[in-house]
């Protein structure tokens, strides 16, 4: 049930679902973020002759930012994506 359900059928929410939509706003920003970042100041990399770990700078810095937005889905999947009951919604 969301906070705007609880609220109108006069429940209170709990502490968890409002620390879960704390937790999905900020997990919201971070893949915003990871989106804008990625291909951003990336293209600045394409000319740099120096390798990260063996990769092209460019495709370093890509696999960061894709590694950033699967961890953000992960997180939402354990964390945000729950009922009440500690299930996955569906």
């Amino acid at each position: 049930m969301t906070d705007s359900t609880a609220e109108t059928l006069g429940e209170t929410p709990t502490s968890d679902s409002k620390k879960r939509h704390k937790l999905g706003l900020w997990l919201s920003i971070i893949f915003v973020a990871a989106l804008i970042l990625g291909p951003g100041p990336g293209i600045l990399l394409v000319n740099s002759p120096k390798p990260i770990l063996g990769l092209p700078a460019v495709y370093a810095w890509g696999l960061l930012w894709y590694v950033v937005e699967v961890g953000v889905v992960i997180a939402f999947y354990r964390c945000v994506w729950r009922s009440d009951d500690g299930e996955v919604a569906n």
